[in-house]
């Protein structure tokens, strides 16, 4: 699934790039590799960012500035510290560097990749997290202050760093597949001007972003030979392993759980405040002690991963595979195809409307308009793609050019 911070200071951005994003620690099952990170996104295209991400590119970024001459593109908001009349003293906001949107595998299928080894299943996320962020920025729009409402430019940059486990509980990391995309809060007008981001549409679109990628997820694990079937809110889980073990490798997610328990409140802001409240203090571990006890903790319930990859692997051989479709194809894939067509029909009628009744388009209408893609889209994505996905698995080797042998 996927879940989007507040706004995050650029201190805090340079901070985590540091000692979070980039930590070794956060990547176990990658042995002896610094995270690098890779860019995404049309302006990330424009500034020639592409592959390893550099720190003085990203803290430049998070500044507003353009990465490679350090030249100021997004102006910061200047602020006072000022005494209220109670005595208190409020300082001014920091500029906004972006917004953390991270996408978290299922439990089962973290398992599968890092446990069971099965790294076909790890690159599987990558092109579901490369999928996803594609159709996101086209809901990405600039501020552009006062009265006026926001643009929609369709264009922006990310940063992604993946990691494999989850914070410490107790000492123990557990494994988990999730990939921190940090969108930077820059994005450039039809007229070259660069301008900070309206992040609303991010919200907006949370959930069909969630719904791309479970999807596409789901698609990719059943042509690698995996049995799926639909789990908590839709998301794709790989059938063979049993509730005690998925708990047991689960001890982070309990935590918080507890806790929104006990705060009485619910909700994605409830969810992020008991994550926080919630960690353990960081605790260096050297890879072969996390690998160590992730698999001690496998080997007491009946190495479950190594079943389901071999088990996978063997029905994937009755498939002669003639091409997958990767991210970065714009056909051959049920939810691109499918969004592509549902816009192309939603773009008709608007136009149909505005032919029928011509008249000056008022403010707020394109904000409208964006807004009802979002639910469109959002509709069919969570209620169609998850079908087409299941479908088209079922069906790989007609839909993707398998044939059996």
């Amino acid at each position: 699934m996927l879940t989007i911070s507040k706004p995050i200071s650029s201190g805090q951005a340079q901070t985590y790039h540091a000692k979070e994003f980039t930590s070794a620690e956060q990547n176990y099952w990658k042995q002896g590799d610094t995270i690098l990170g890779e860019w995404q996104g049309q302006l990330a295209e424009k500034y020639g960012l592409a592959g390893a991400i550099d720190a003085r590119h990203f803290a430049r970024l998070s500044e507003g500035q353009n990465p490679h001459t350090a030249e100021q593109l997004v102006k910061h908001r200047k602020g006072q510290e000022y005494t209220t009349a109670d005595g208190t003293t409020v300082k001014p906001v920091e500029h906004r560097a972006g917004w953390d949107a991270t996408f978290s595998a299922p439990k089962s299928v973290s398992l599968t990749a890092l446990v069971g080894g099965d790294d076909r299943v790890r690159e599987a996320h990558r092109q579901a997290v490369t999928i996803a962020l594609t159709e996101l920025e086209r809901y990405t729009q600039a501020r552009i202050g006062g009265n006026n409402p926001a643009e929609t430019t369709g264009k922006f940059i990310v940063a992604k760093f993946e990691h494999d486990t989850a914070r410490p509980v107790d000492g123990y990391a557990a494994p988990q597949l999730h990939t921190h995309a940090v969108i930077l809060n820059m994005t450039e007008r039809s007229d070259g001007s660069t301008r900070a981001l309206q992040p609303q549409g991010y919200f907006d679109s949370q959930q069909f972003a969630t719904a791309v990628y479970q999807s596409e997820l789901t698609y990719r694990l059943r042509n690698l030979g995996y049995e799926i079937e639909a789990g908590k809110s839709g998301a794709p889980d790989v059938k063979g392993y049993t509730p005690e073990y998925l708990e047991a490798s689960s001890p982070r997610r309990q935590q918080i759980e507890e806790a929104i328990a006990r705060s009485g409140f619910s909700g994605p802001e409830a969810a992020e405040i008991a994550a926080h409240n919630t960690r353990d203090r960081k605790e260096i571990h050297t890879p072969s002690e996390v690998i160590a006890a992730h698999k001690q903790i496998a080997a007491e319930f009946g190495n479950q991963a190594d079943h389901v990859v071999a088990a996978a692997r063997e029905r994937a051989e009755g498939l002669a595979p003639n091409r997958v479709p990767d991210a970065q194809s714009k056909s051959g894939l049920s939810s691109t195809t499918t969004m592509s067509f549902i816009r192309f029909i939603i773009g008709v009628l608007f136009g149909f409307l505005h032919c029928l009744k011509p008249r000056e388009i008022k403010t707020g209408e394109v904000q409208h308009h964006h807004q009802t893609m979002v639910l469109i889209e959002t509709f069919v994505a969570v209620f169609l793609l998850p079908v087409a996905a299941l479908t088209m698995g079922e069906r790989s080797s007609r839909a993707i050019g398998f044939q059996r042998t």
